[in-house]
């Protein structure tokens, strides 16, 4: 992906908050210098943080081959500094070489869409508080995938894949409180959980010897690989 150092809602996208260049390096007034080390110096970018309120009015569809052109041209456009981030629909048939965009969008970023008023980042999830305007899509700027869960005010919601690739939720005016939580899939829990299982047998076999690591795979390891088999 191309950056724009001179663009805020780059750095807003990304979510960059922090540079560090030489100090003859010349930035627009929204990077504003921090701290000096050395011959360096620490910048600071004001962003909304993890999330967004944006607007969807556009829905690309096409082929995971088209994705790349086609955020490159959104990312190099108009789009991202008015917040408009096009549905994906990868996979989906298009009649147009190189994907598709349909829809129809403003051009100005048009009233207000609402306050991120907090957020918390944990190992594995994101949640935030949200005052929202008008009808939005919450951006989490961190990359899709549908293995993502979310719930507003408690109740389970879909996630959607935004331009360029991020997490959105669809959102109606008022206060919600989101969660949006990473959950693998149980069989990837089973072949991690028996990686673990691998490393004890080998410890078991060098500390205790052969007969007790011969016992350890026989009743424990064999029975988890036929159940691995069996849910594949």
């Amino acid at each position: 992906m191309i950056f724009g150092e001179n663009r805020w809602e780059q750095y807003n996208l990304y979510n960059v908050r922090y540079v560090v260049a030489p100090e003859d390096r010349d930035f627009p007034a929204f990077v504003q210098p921090l701290q000096r080390f050395g011959r360096h110096l620490l910048y600071q970018v004001e962003t909304t943080g993890y999330f967004d309120l944006v607007g969807s009015s556009l829905e690309f569809t096409g082929g995971r081959t088209d994705f790349f052109p086609a955020a490159m041209d959104w990312l190099a456009g108009e789009l991202p500094s008015i917040k408009q981030h096009p549905t994906m629909f990868l996979g989906r048939h298009s009649t147009v070489d190189g994907g598709s965009f349909r829809g129809r969008v403003e051009a100005s970023a048009g009233p207000s869409r609402g306050t991120v008023l907090s957020e918390e980042i944990g190992n594995n999830y994101f949640a935030a508080k949200v005052a929202v305007e008008r009808e939005s899509m919450l951006l989490l700027k961190a990359t899709y995938h549908p293995n993502w869960r979310a719930t507003v005010n408690g109740v389970k919601t879909d996630t959607v894949m935004l331009m360029p690739s991020f997490v959105g939720i669809q959102l109606s005016p008022g206060e919600h409180e989101v969660r949006i939580e990473y959950r693998p899939r149980g069989l990837r829990v089973i072949l991690l959980s028996l990686g673990l299982l691998s490393l004890l047998l080998i410890w078991i076999v060098e500390k205790r010897g052969g007969s007790l690591g011969s016992w350890f795979s026989l009743r424990v390891l064999n029975p988890i690989s036929s159940a691995i088999k069996r849910r594949t």
